[in-house]
């Protein structure tokens, strides 16, 4: 265990950010076959987790990252799967599939925060037929929500939600969707912490039937079982990247996207619809947000009065705030696949390739309540890779009541700074360098990162099969 401290003393609006402390564990070694994942913390510790086919290890870690014991948990049988890991402060939640020749069980274990198993139960139980269907899962916003979709060619035909801290099953239902063709239409499904279930579809997203384009947003309620649906028309544009979100707080569908006017490859603005969750086939907000003549010239890094556009966008993040305005965070991104010099072609005949990862610019993008412009900034990074499926890249986001924190790595290499942007509510912002990885054997994976309170923040370090836990503390 290594633990050093980073004095730095900051002046943010009325805010003063003092030292930080950087705590690294001892190596672990990665197993191929598993995959890993950082729980956060649970009665005061850190938990890994590595899931296997039908078992799973799980490594605790006191605040100073030393590990204080190991566990191994076997699943009902060979066939079982994991399908989530659902964490709280007291315990964590193993929701997982269980095959009985022709029945396929869900299945949850509740363990607390030395794995000793709670309890469990099983979900829902279903025949098996000649056609398998797949399933898709997400949860709530305060992780209590479990919901299971079940797809059969490609069409969503029934769905169970679970109340993971109740322990009860709230509703299931079957679906018949007419005249929505899921391949091309489907864009998300969201649960409410209420266990309303949001389905998002959008049709005609093509510049030679932009007058029909629109989203349909079908809302199942569970008192009555059955869908609302609401059209929203967007024939003003088309859309190429969205992001959508359910805003708990203030009970309200958000649906954040890229639009353009001509070419689908840039993006002229973002539109932004609010539909109230309380009056759902009222007339929703609709805005659309244009990019300001200062955010457009940082971009290209000069201003050009024909420029009205950016390129390679994509929104990573829509921070919700408490007076019902947003904060969009896009970021610029691209990827080249090209043929690596001097390669031949293999026995099959095929060539090698290689991709090149360019990881850069972030966007901010402040709304007020009514739709408007609070403000706009460009935050300036240059991340370049090649065929590391860009896991060092992009950022980390550390939330905060009182301000945001946006940390990156400056280069992806052995050797490296991390650094960081501090955001306050009015768009003041700061840039420091935050730590230094020269010497210390990191490699940081920090858009994995996982933080674990209002303090304190857990980033992974992998080189080669070896696995750092580092912890970051404000």
């Amino acid at each position: 265990m290594l633990r050093f401290i980073i004095a730095s003393v900051l002046l943010l609006g009325n805010l003063q950010l003092s030292a930080q402390v950087i705590t690294v564990s001892k190596e672990i070694s990665l197993r191929a076959e598993y995959v890993y994942d950082i729980l956060g913390q649970i009665e005061d510790q850190v938990i890994l987790i590595r899931d296997g086919i039908n078992e799973f290890d799980l490594q605790a870690f006191d605040q100073n990252l030393r590990q204080t014991w190991e566990r191994e948990e076997k699943l009902d049988s060979r066939k079982s799967r994991i399908i989530d890991i659902v964490e709280s402060r007291d315990d964590f939640k193993v929701v997982y599939s269980d095959e009985v020749k022709d029945t396929l069980l869900i299945k949850v274990r509740t363990y607390n925060g030395k794995a000793q198993l709670q309890s469990m139960d099983t979900i829902r139980t279903m025949k098996r037929g000649f056609i398998r269907p797949k399933f898709r899962f997400t949860h709530s916003e305060d992780d209590n929500i479990f919901l299971m979709t079940e797809v059969e060619n490609e069409r969503m035909v029934a769905a169970f939600c679970y109340d993971l801290e109740k322990g009860e099953l709230l509703w299931e239902s079957q679906f018949e969707f007419r005249d929505i063709n899921f391949r091309e239409e489907y864009r998300k499904t969201i649960i409410a912490n209420d266990g309303t279930m949001y389905i998002v579809f959008e049709k005609n997203n093509l510049r030679l039937r932009k007058s029909e384009h629109s989203l349909g947003i079908f809302r199942f309620d569970q008192k009555r079982k059955q869908f609302d649906i609401l059209a929203i028309p967007l024939a003003e544009f088309t859309t190429y990247d969205a992001f959508f979100k359910f805003d708990n707080l203030n009970e309200r569908l958000i649906l954040i996207g890229l639009y353009s006017d001509k070419n689908t490859g840039n993006t002229d603005g973002m539109y932004h619809v609010s539909v109230d969750h309380n009056r759902f086939a009222s007339e929703p907000q609709f805005t659309l947000v244009g990019y300001s003549e200062e955010l457009v010239a940082d971009f290209y890094g000069k201003y050009e009065a024909d420029r009205e556009s950016l390129s390679n966008l994509d929104i990573q993040d829509v921070i919700l705030r408490q007076d019902g305005g947003i904060l969009i965070i896009a970021e610029e991104n691209k990827e080249y696949e090209r043929l690596s010099y001097g390669a031949r072609r293999d026995f099959y005949g095929s060539s090698r390739f290689s991709v090149d990862y360019y990881y850069e610019d972030i966007i901010l993008l402040a709304i007020n309540p009514d739709g408007t412009t609070h403000w706009q900034k460009l935050l300036p990074k240059r991340q370049y890779s090649n065929d590391d499926d860009a896991v060092y890249s992009s950022y980390f986001l550390f939330t905060n009541p009182s301000y945001l924190r946006i940390l990156y790595n400056d280069e992806i290499r052995n050797e490296n700074t991390v650094s960081e942007y501090i955001l306050n509510g009015g768009g003041d912002i700061t840039r420091r360098s935050l730590m230094s990885t020269d010497n210390q054997k990191l490699k940081l994976q920090i858009k994995n990162a996982v933080q674990i309170d209002k303090d304190d923040l857990i980033i992974p370090s992998v080189r080669g099969r070896k696995l750092k836990l580092v912890k970051l503390s404000y």
